[in-house]
């Protein structure tokens, strides 16, 4: 009995432990939370509407910056997107989980 009070105790004095480290540095936590799926795939999409301006100018012969804002055409943007994505949560969260998932549902549709 006594040494699962003990046991007890050192779990409890540990469990104390971990709270008190995990409040301070949650103090300094960014401003920003970083997330690597949503940055990879706001990137991936601002890469291909930045791209649309060179393939417009492979093709036409022209520069056409109205084609950054511009939606469907080569490069897909939204094709970008939803991959990227897809990639970043699988190799964040691994191919068994539900987040990922959804987002190759998602990239399927």
């Amino acid at each position: 009995m006594e040494a699962a009070a003990a046991a007890r105790d050192l779990v409890s004095s540990r469990t104390g432990a971990q709270t008190i480290t995990t409040s301070s540095s949650s103090s300094s936590a960014p401003l920003l939370p970083y997330n690597l799926p949503l940055l990879s795939a706001l990137l991936a999409c601002a890469l291909a509407q930045f791209l649309k301006l060179f393939t417009t100018w492979y093709k036409e012969k022209r520069w056409d910056s109205k084609r950054m804002l511009d939606s469907g055409g080569m490069p897909s943007s939204h094709s970008a997107t939803v991959t990227a994505l897809a990639v970043a949560v699988g190799l964040q969260e691994g191919s068994g989980s539900p987040a990922f998932a959804i987002v190759v549902v998602l990239a399927c549709v």
